[in-house]
């Protein structure tokens, strides 16, 4: 995530200039496990910056940033301070290959093998090469005050004192439009007459014990919003607003529903699992839908509930749950984040699952709280899922704790990687 503050006229704006040097000091214990990848964009042509090249930017480094406990700057000047953990090292090298397909039109990366070599990246140490590091941040910072600010001290087009944020981060805040109760309303004609089958993804929750290779229990078929935002709304959040949002992934769970009974290949009959509303399983849609299943597969598909909207309204939450698990579903509750895991009392709950989100700073929650095994003794670990898990140490820690079914990419790379796949069939 860029870290940036808001003045009150409402313009993205770079907290101070010491906003890195205090990360580093943040990260000083381990600052030799860190590498630093310095992004000269302010020499690009301002036409090769367009908005979604801006966008992919952004997105690709903060994926890198999250998985690896790092974080991504903006510089007042347009450039970009990437800090990552060397053991993504290789990531972010992909990230410059990606870079120098986004940005292939540009004069200064055009026939690029090595973006160092043309000027437009550097990597830093921050061990022996901190020091390079500062001076190049102080030098930048120095410069841009140098070359914005009037004999009054203050920048053109800002407060006195404050710098601007870097252009194509404030492109990007402004690239996505809040969902209107208009737009919600054409967005929901269109995907009644939309062939939705285009737009479902599937990722599988696998078994891993060690360093044993995954093994399949059944796939999550969900809704790409990232690529149904791309194909009706690109300049749209469609997340922004919670309350529309949810309405619209109303409107996503009966078309999802409907998909899945007109499935002809015959692969979503069982073993899968679909994110759905609480109201969408006391709808008709859904009894059509339960119409549709055999009754011997019932207890191979799972319904994933959000905790957000299980909270939203407990009674129906039970009304829900007590009806799907009665004709044979399993209920698994999603969104659950390792510091909320103390206040979730899975088996209150009557949920066969639970779903914990891996994050880098697992490792502290668990360090900082003792209690913590008691929570996972209460959940019981053979009823929890990690998901998101993008590497092996989110792995690592989870069979550490007991745990023995993930979910993520990183977990769909290694099930890619197998000539075939073993599929389980989870049974009470």
């Amino acid at each position: 995530m860029f870290l940036f503050n808001k003045n009150s006229s409402d313009k993205t704006v770079v907290k101070k200039d010491t906003l890195i040097l205090d990360y580093l000091k943040k990260i000083e214990k381990d600052i030799d496990a860190f590498q630093v990848l310095y992004l000269f964009t302010h020499k690009l042509q301002n036409q090769s910056m367009r908005s979604m090249q801006r966008q992919s930017l952004i997105e690709t480094f903060e994926n890198v940033t999250k998985k690896s406990g790092g974080e991504l700057f903006g510089m007042p000047n347009d450039d970009m301070v990437v800090i990552f953990n060397k053991r993504a090292h290789e990531e972010v090298l992909a990230c410059l290959v990606k870079i120098r397909f986004l940005f292939h039109d540009d004069p200064m990366i055009r026939n690029a093998d090595d973006l160092e070599q043309v000027g437009f990246a550097k990597f830093f140490s921050l061990g022996n090469g901190a020091a390079e590091f500062k001076d190049l941040i102080k030098t930048t910072v120095d410069n841009f005050a140098g070359a914005g600010e009037g004999k009054d001290g203050k920048q053109a087009g800002g407060a006195p004192g404050i710098r601007m944020a870097p252009s194509f981060l404030t492109a990007q805040r402004k690239l996505r439009r809040e969902l209107t109760p208009s737009m919600l309303a054409k967005v929901q004609k269109v995907l009644a007459q939309t062939d939705f089958s285009s737009l479902i993804r599937r990722q599988s929750v696998c078994a891993v014990i060690g360093k044993s290779p995954p093994q399949m229990l059944f796939d999550e078929v969900y809704v790409s919003i990232a690529d149904m935002r791309d194909m009706l709304l690109p300049d749209v959040d469609l997340t922004a607003n919670p309350w529309l949002f949810m309405h619209l992934t109303e409107t996503l769970d009966k078309r999802v529903l409907v998909s899945i009974s007109r499935h002809d290949d015959g692969s979503l009959t069982s073993n899968f699992s679909m994110n759905l509303n609480v109201s969408t399983i006391l709808s008709d849609e859904f009894l059509e839908f339960d119409g549709n299943i055999n009754d011997s597969m019932r207890s191979s598909i799972v319904l994933e509930l959000q905790l957000v909207d299980i909270f939203s309204d407990i009674k129906a939450y039970i009304l829900a749950k007590t009806f799907a698990q009665y004709r044979g579903y399993k209920i698994c509750i999603d969104g659950i984040t390792v510091d909320k895991l103390k206040y979730i009392n899975r088996e209150n709950l009557g949920s066969d699952l639970i779903k914990i989100i891996w994050h880098p700073t697992f490792m502290d929650v668990i360090k900082e709280d003792k209690h913590f095994m008691d929570y996972v003794n209460k959940a019981e670990r053979a009823k929890m899922i990690l998901c998101r898990v993008d590497d092996p140490q989110a792995v690592e820690v989870g069979n550490s704790l007991g745990i023995n079914l993930y979910q993520g990419r990183y977990i769909q790379r290694l099930l890619m990687a197998q000539p075939r796949k073993t599929i389980f069939t989870i049974r009470k």
